[in-house]
């Protein structure tokens, strides 16, 4: 018995080794983006599918399928053949968020993928307008306790993930905000900056241009450290101990890819991210570049899985 367990095994690593030796060699890869063209998922993935394309000698296609938070593309992921020759991204939208929103998911995220490798992680910077009283993080939850039903604040929609970390910064604080969704950060973003609102989440790509012109004002970042474009700004930690949040997106497949194609496709995704042009070319979206194995990355679905289902739960907040 012991003997045809390890012979099957054997086997199972051989295929596995052949599969990877003739991968890529049959059809062009697809790399499916859950969301719309245009967006950050998007303007990250196409240089990385170019690179992909020069590194394997293969064509990489990107298929976005945007719709019902990332729920759409990413079931489209989970359905496909796991060889090698379907990909796509995965955030914390549709790994870590959308699942405790949706009360029929088309996926599991902890067992119908095969992660691969991160690719960026990102933080969220809270901002007020140039005409808030506070100018910092200590002046903001003074302001917040001294406002007689919270402040308001705005976001990208239900469930979004400024909203989250708006909910869990109340959480954190033990602080009560009015939510006010949006249909997108930009709407979001222009109320905020005409007095509709008194503060959100963005991320710095989304807020950089008001930053420098003077009409928005950051107080505090999501991450336990400074971001280097954003020097000045301190993290929200400083002030509300615990707190923090890290979005990423990480690249995936079906599950069940061979172990010999997944350690091929994480070596080169980390060889590209590496390269100086993609360091700057993510820096320019407000994110940085991150390798990973793709254990790591399998951790770090995980770990923000269970976060957001505790946080959703505490703030019930259900999907649109």
């Amino acid at each position: 018995m012991l003997a045809r367990i390890i012979a099957t095994t054997a086997l199972a690593a051989i295929t596995s080794i052949a599969a990877a030796q003739d991968w890529p060699s049959q059809q062009p890869i697809k790399y499916i983006v859950p969301f719309p063209p245009g967006g950050a998922t998007d303007i990250i993935s196409r240089p990385l599918a170019d690179k992909l394309r020069e590194r394997l000698g293969q064509v990489v296609v990107i298929e976005n399928v945007g719709g019902a938070g990332a729920s759409i593309g990413t079931a489209r992921l989970k359905q496909a053949s796991a060889n090698g020759y379907t990909i796509g991204l995965g955030n914390s939208a549709s790994h870590t968020i959308t699942p405790h929103l949706l009360l029929k998911l088309p996926y599991d995220p902890l067992s119908d993928f095969t992660p691969i490798s991160m690719l960026t992680e990102y933080a969220n910077v809270l901002v007020v307008s140039s005409q808030s009283p506070a100018r910092d993080m200590k002046e903001f939850l003074a302001w917040a306790k001294s406002k007689p039903g919270g402040l308001t604040y705005g976001s990208a929609g239900n469930g979004s993930s400024n909203h989250l970390s708006s909910a869990l910064l109340g959480q954190s604080a033990g602080l009560q905000f009015t939510h006010v969704p949006y249909k997108g950060s930009n709407a979001a973003i222009t109320d905020l900056m005409g007095g509709q609102v008194d503060w959100m989440f963005a991320t710095i790509s989304e807020i950089r241009p008001f930053l420098q012109t003077g009409r928005l004002r950051a107080l505090g970042i999501s991450s336990r450290t400074r971001d280097a474009l954003l020097p000045e700004v301190a993290p929200i930690a400083e002030v509300v101990p615990g707190y923090e949040v890290i979005g990423f997106m990480g690249l995936f497949a079906p599950a069940r890819l061979p172990a010999a194609i997944t350690a091929r496709i994480n070596s080169e995704v980390n060889s590209i991210l590496k390269s100086p042009d993609m360091v700057e070319r993510f820096a320019a979206q407000g994110m940085r570049a991150r390798t990973s194995t793709p254990e790591e990355l399998a951790t770090r679905v995980r770990r923000d899985y269970a976060t957001w289902k505790s946080v959703v739960a505490a703030a019930g907040i259900k999907a649109e």
